[in-house]
Order: C-alpha cells, then structure tokens, then sequence
C-alpha cells in the first residue's frame, strides 16, 4: 500500500524464512532419509547375495530386517498394548503377527510419517517440547538401529572376514556390501549420540551438535565392538557363545544398583540395557513409567558407560589373545578356522583374510581401539568428557510431569556415597 517496511521487521522475516528451511533440510536429511535408506540398501544387499549363489548369506540380511517389527510386535503382545486400549485381546495376537510379518516395512514408513508431520507443525519454541508422534519416530528409528543395525554390521564384517567382496554393481567390486556396511555403521554412530541425551528427556531432544560430540566421543568403543565380535564369531565358532552370554550377564548385574553406584531398579530397564548395549554403549529406561530413575539418570549413564566398558574389554581381550595364539600356530591352518572343524556346508575352508591380515590390520585396529575405551574410562570425570556428556546436568520435572534438563553448576559427585544419596532420594541435583 505504498508503506515501507521497517529494517527490522523484515531482517524478522528473513531470519523466520531461513530457519524454516533449516528445519525442513535437517529433518529431511538427518531424520526422514537415514532409516528407510538403511533398510532398502539391507534389503538389496540381501538379495543380492541370494542371486549371487550365497543364500545363506543373503537370508541371514534379510532374516535381520524382520528383527526389529518382531521385537515390536511381542513387546506389543506382552504388555497387551493396541491402538484401541491395554486390554489383551485377540486384537493383541494380530498385531503381533502382523509387525512381524510387515514390520519391515510398517515401521520405517512409520518414522517417516511421525518426522513428514512435524514439518507441517509449527517448530517448538525454545524451551518447548516435542509432540508425542515425534517421540514414537525417534523410538521407532532407534529400535531398528538396536536390532537391524548392529545386526548387519556385525554379519557383513563377517562375510568381508570370510568370503570377501562381491561382484560390482555401480564402481568396484564389493560396492552394495560396502554400502549398506557404512550406511548401518553411520546409523549406530549417529544414534549413539543422539540416544544418550534422548533416555534422559525424550520430550527435549539434543541439538545437532550435542548428539555429533557424544556420537565422536562413543565412536571408539562402536569400532572396538563392530571390529572384536565379528573375529570371536568367525574363529571361535560356536565357542564365541560363552563370551556373549558372559558380556549379557555382566551388563546386566553392573546395569543394577552396586555397592556405591547408583543403577536401574526394574528388571525390563536391565535386561534391555544389558542387552542393547552390546555394541553402543546404552542405558534404556521406561518412558511410560514414572520412576527416580529417570531422575538420576546422567549418574546412571556415567556409572553404567564406565562398568560396560571395562566388561567389553575384559571378556573380549581374552579371546582375542587366544584367537591370535590360534592364528599363527599350525592348528589353524591344518584344519581350516571355521569350516573343516564343524564340517560345516557351503562353507569355505579357510578365511579370505590372511595371517599377515590379521597381524597387521585388524588385530591392532581392534587392540588400539580397546585401549582407547579405556582411555575415555579414565577420563569419565573430567572436565573433558563430562562437558560434552553432560553428566553434571540436572533432569526435573515441569509443570506437565515431562522430564526437562537444567544446566547444572555444581560438581560432579565426588564419592560413590553422593552418588547413592542422590538416586535414593530420587531427586538429583548434581550436588557433591
């Protein structure tokens, strides 16, 4: 109407303009994009192998993709859970049965449609937390990551391992299987960071650069455990159970409340935290309860981070020193290390990598980032890790009952009885 617009206003509406486009880039591409684009590379690299005279191999990609909508479907079943109320039903038992026939497919378009609708919500203002259909799309993309995920990058360094690259499809040789390995791999570094500051308040999610310097900080002990458990696995054979199940009980005594460490009380939150986090270092609490738990939790993530450590490297080191031993002896090239001892078919009789191989490359990669873990072990309470960790922050309650942090002032707890005066009192206030 001939009326100019004020500086100001307009920089408001440029600044406005330009954030919009932000969220509609990062949503897109760091959350709608990664999930379906992780499973659709599993899916082809797993028929891939079936076309290519591996069947075996190519089952097993494709068995993983059903792992996380059967975990979903029986935890639905189990807790009796549908869309129409908590009351066990026949309804219950169709649920269950279809996610674990279609939970391939129902649950990455089931992320996809949770983060595409917040695109069309206004962004929350600061402080503000996010809508519930959001919460359910991190859930759901983090259990595919647990599952499916650390699944296929454990199974396909095993198939590198043993039966080495495939034929090219786009640029050289092996390049599906190199691939849907790092597009896994990078799923697991990126929800590491991105889990850790999600368990403590799912409603106030971290920034981008919050969840990329815990996903920095944890990538040594992701590289440690994706590298070590595949060499227990294909030398040890079925031998390599006995480590597992050690590594699962373990994690679970040392996820429960120790003698001056604080830990989880209910038995689920134990048995899924022993259970995830045996690649990614974790610690799973209900969100649907309300417990102190939840209050606690940064205390909780650094005594637990610290125990699965120390477990990881004391059970697996063992058996690589004992792998190693077996490497470069005459047993193993006797009698082949996997196959020839088991009679195992379709199975071949010795390894792709060789003895030098495993000297040179994959043993140190394995033993220096072992060490590194240990490393981050000793520097859990200082200033340099638990910045970027934030394990002197504080979680309350606001005036919803939602979990929100507040940066904390005080010290970190200075002694393991601080520590459990805090989780009894089910307050935590970071005081020392």
């Amino acid at each position: 109407k001939g009326q100019s617009t004020p500086l100001s206003q307009t920089i408001s509406y440029k600044v406005i303009e330009m954030a919009d486009i932000w969220k509609i880039l990062t949503t897109i591409l760091f959350k709608i994009c990664p999930t379906p684009l992780d499973v659709g590379t599993d899916i082809w690299n797993g028929v891939d192998f079936i076309v290519n005279d591996s069947p075996i191999w190519g089952a097993m990609c494709l068995g993983l993709t059903l792992v996380p909508g059967i975990v979903k479907g029986v935890t639905l079943f189990v807790k009796g859970v549908t869309l129409w109320g908590e009351k066990r039903t026949w309804w219950n038992f169709l649920g269950c049965v279809i996610f674990c026939l279609f939970g391939w497919i129902l649950l990455p378009l089931w992320t996809v449609i949770g983060f595409c609708l917040t695109l069309c919500q206004p962004a929350p203002k600061p402080g503000d937390p996010i809508t519930q259909v959001e919460v359910d799309s991190h859930d759901c993309k983090f259990l595919e990551v647990n599952t499916e995920s650390m699944g296929q990058v454990v199974l396909n360094v095993s198939i590198l391992m043993i039966s080495g690259l495939q034929e090219k499809k786009f640029l050289f040789p092996g390049d599906l299987q190199l691939l849907s390995l790092s597009i896994s791999f990078i799923m697991i570094i990126k929800s590491a960071g991105e889990q850790h500051f999600f368990r403590r308040t799912p409603y106030y999610p971290p920034s981008f650069g919050e969840s990329f310097l815990v996903s920095i900080v944890l990538c040594p002990d992701i590289i440690f455990r994706v590298l070590a458990l595949p060499l227990v696995c294909i030398y040890l054979r079925w031998l390599s159970i006995a480590p597992i199940v050690a590594i699962l009980c373990l994690n679970y005594y040392g996820a429960g409340k120790r003698a001056g460490k604080c830990g989880l009380t209910f038995r689920e939150d134990r048995l899924s935290t022993a259970a995830m986090s045996v690649i990614s270092p974790s610690v799973y609490i209900d969100q649907q309860s309300d417990n102190d738990d939840k209050l606690a939790s940064p205390t909780i993530q650094r005594d637990y981070y610290s125990w699965n450590r120390k477990t990881l490297v004391g059970v697996l080191f063992p058996c690589l020193i004992l792998i190693t031993i077996l490497v470069n002896t005459t047993f193993v090239d006797q009698f082949g290390p996997l196959c020839q001892i088991h009679n195992l078919q379709g199975c071949p009789s010795s390894l792709i990598i060789t003895t030098d191989q495993f000297n040179t490359i994959f043993l140190p990669t394995v033993i220096l980032s072992g060490l590194f873990t240990l490393v981050h072990q000793f520097l859990s309470n200082t200033a340099f890790l638990a910045r970027p960790m934030r394990y002197d922050e504080q979680i309350v309650k606001d005036e919803h009952g939602n979990r929100k942090t507040q940066s904390s002032q005080n010290k970190l707890p200075s002694s393991a009885q601080d520590c459990l005066v805090l989780c009894t009192a089910g307050d935590y206030h970071g005081g020392a």
